[in-house]
């Protein structure tokens, strides 16, 4: 009977901290060739109003273990539900295995392929925001300001995480991050298995590259994400072209052995740090932590970052329209970092040659 027992609980725990399985499914398959609509996933569950009207939650979201990929229509401002990824085991486990049914064939077969989008861009914005300012924000404000001119080339897929909260409450904001990581790690593993696909490489010439920006608290969310999925022995693999951290509020010793980014190099050729010794959010957040951040201070140990980490002090450049949100929200408002940012060069000076000029 103890062997018997023995045995069972080895299967048990086995199964809890096996490796984690997604299922798939459809829920609209219809083509929408029209430019004016736009990607993005939520982990954010859907809830029925008395009217019987589907909708994301507004206001908070813990982990779901539940992807939701979406199109926004900019003209109507409306949402199509398209697809979902679901976990079938642990909330915390982080897959690995081969997915049927991957969603981002779809989209590079219809912006890559049909629509010769040249740069596919995820963004992954921070916390205090609801479900509806996340989608003007971050689906409308950016394509509004990003894509006048450049809608042919480039398209912004946006994650909708979030937990609405006030500064008092950053704490809470930061455990919704560290939850958030565990739904991204969705996402990033069906991006990976998707680019190891070499027979439709093959087939479909790579023609776009992939970028990851990360704002605010969304640099704390892919720290996490990053650490736990080293503690599970998961190796990084390259996805992206470019990781760019915005208003980081990420610690400043976060390129540090075991601190969370210190491999960040084996996913991404390049990493761009934006820093703005004003940004006054993050000057808050360094006394709530008691440590500077890095979109504020910059990183530690500057000489000893790879040469594919580059650190831009953007201070220089925060105007009048960044004052509304105290010079932490430039993505969104600064039409020269917007520029910069858009054609992937820069003019910015690089703080490792600003330090050595104190």
């Amino acid at each position: 009977m103890r062997i018997f027992a023995f045995a069972v609980l080895i299967l048990v725990l086995f199964s809890l901290d096996g490796v984690a399985q997604l299922e798939t499914r459809w829920i609209d398959t219809t083509t929408q060739e029209n430019h004016e609509y736009g990607y993005f996933f939520s982990n954010r569950p859907l809830k029925k109003s008395e009217e019987g009207v589907v909708a994301f939650r507004n206001r908070w979201t813990r982990q779901t273990g539940n992807l939701y990929f979406c199109l926004y229509d900019y003209e109507k401002d409306s949402i199509m539900l398209k697809y979902q990824v679901t976990k079938t085991s642990a909330l915390h486990m982080y897959p690995t295995d081969p997915l049927q049914d991957n969603i981002f064939y779809g989209i590079y077969d219809n912006m890559v392929v049909k629509r010769g989008i040249q740069s596919l861009i995820i963004v992954i914005p921070g916390y205090g925001k609801t479900f509806k300012q996340q989608v003007k924000d971050f689906m409308f404000r950016l394509n509004e300001n990003y894509m006048s001119s450049m809608r042919d080339k480039m398209a912004i897929i946006m994650f909708a995480w979030g937990d609405q909260s006030l500064a008092p409450f950053y704490h809470k904001g930061k455990r919704a991050a560290s939850r958030a990581a565990n739904d991204f790690a969705i996402f990033q593993h069906m991006l990976e298995d998707f680019l190891a696909d070499t027979a439709y490489r093959e087939k479909n010439p790579f023609q776009a590259s992939f970028s990851l920006v990360c704002t605010s608290m969304g640099n704390q969310l892919l720290k996490k994400y990053l650490l736990k999925r080293e503690k599970r022995g998961i190796p990084l693999v390259p996805a992206y072209d470019r990781i760019v951290m915005i208003g980081s509020d990420a610690a400043c010793d976060s390129f540090e052995e075991g601190k969370g980014f210190h491999q960040i190099t084996k996913m991404t050729r390049s990493v761009s740090v934006l820093v703005n010794r004003k940004d006054g959010p993050l000057t808050l957040s360094q006394y709530m932590n008691l440590k500077n951040r890095m979109g504020k201070s910059g990183p530690t140990n500057l000489d000893e970052l790879p040469d594919n980490i580059r650190v831009w002090d953007i201070t220089g450049v925060i105007a009048w329209e960044d004052l509304p949100a105290m010079g932490h929200d430039y993505l969104l408002r600064n039409s020269v970092i917007r520029e910069q940012l858009l054609y992937e060069e820069t003019s910015f000076q690089e703080m490792k040659y600003l330090e050595q000029q104190r």
